[in-house]
């Protein structure tokens, strides 16, 4: 397609690898369309990074309306290939025997396949500053474990913040070559082990974002933040303020073992204003519905 010509060339000149044989893109209407594929049925799909798909050489992905994120998506699905093909090979022998001896975190690979998909962004940020000042890890291994793909793109983001751009590239080739991500790391880095790197990563961000907080204004009179508590096993998404500034009310999904609820809170109480999905623990959340807005008075959700 169009797009993915048009995106094709640069992501090769950035990951310094061309693609050695033709990728097909297959693509839904929508998330649900796409989950309901036979494509690849039986086999371990691969994940590039968010929720683009990999099937042998062909590229899975949906369209929710969105063109940005299409070719978000695009360049996470080209990414993928790419660097895949660098590290393992393109043939099974090849692709089994590199990846027995190359042993990368999977956070590390999926992170650069998002960065090289979408380089940061605000909500990016946001997410990670959330989770950075909520101080609920002690180093970086733990957030890799409960966010893998936040914690890789943002691993990624901060070597080009600290160490230039095109030191992406070249601490994952490096860790190919040398089969180690210390050596790579002392070459890119100027001999620091890679565990100093990941506690240099969290220090870095934690000071930055508590400057950020000490360098804002006070909240102007009348308005309230409100804290919201979640549970490990219950995913919460599209949080939705009023916005009335005069009104404390939001609306927010909620995702569990496949089933959705649109709630309403107002005044610390939860309605449940919509529920639907049917009970499972393999289904994946559809990031894009339920689509919800309020009018611009705040009087109606």
């Amino acid at each position: 397609m169009q797009v993915a010509e048009e995106e094709l060339p640069g992501i090769e000149k950035f990951v310094e690898y061309s693609l050695q044989r033709r990728a097909n893109i297959i693509i839904y209407n929508s998330f649900d369309d796409m989950k309901q594929s036979n494509i690849g049925l039986g086999q371990d799909w691969q994940n590039a990074g968010g929720i683009t798909k990999l099937v042998n050489n062909k590229m899975i992905i949906y369209f929710n309306g969105n063109h940005a994120d299409l070719r978000r998506q695009i360049r996470e699905g080209i990414a993928q290939i790419l660097v895949q093909n660098v590290l393992f090979g393109e043939d099974l022998g090849e692709v089994a025997g590199n990846a027995a001896l190359l042993d990368l975190p999977q956070w590390l690979i999926d992170g650069y396949v998002a960065y090289v998909g979408q380089n940061w962004s605000t909500q990016l940020d946001d997410d990670l500053k959330s989770e950075i000042l909520s101080y609920k890890y002690k180093n970086f291994y733990q957030f890799a474990f409960e966010k893998p793909l936040l914690a890789g793109h943002a691993f990624w983001y901060y070597i080009e913040e600290k160490y230039k751009k095109e030191n992406t590239s070249y601490l994952l080739y490096l860790a190919r070559v040398y089969k180690s991500l210390k050596r790579a790391s002392q070459q890119v880095t100027k001999e620091k082990k890679f565990k100093d790197v990941l506690a240099n990563f969290m220090q870095y961000e934690e000071e930055k974002y508590e400057n950020d907080i000490t360098h804002r204004k006070n909240y102007p009179k009348g308005s309230e933040i409100t804290d919201y508590t979640v549970g490990k096993r219950i995913n919460y998404f599209h949080f939705n303020v009023n916005p009335n500034k005069r009104n404390g009310s939001f609306a927010v999904v909620q995702y569990k073992k496949g089933q959705y609820r649109l709630i309403l809170n107002e005044e610390g109480e939860d309605k449940t204003l919509l529920k639907f999905g049917v009970k499972t623990n393999q289904n994946a959340i559809n990031p894009n519905y339920p689509m919800m807005a309020w009018d611009p008075k705040g009087t109606r959700k």
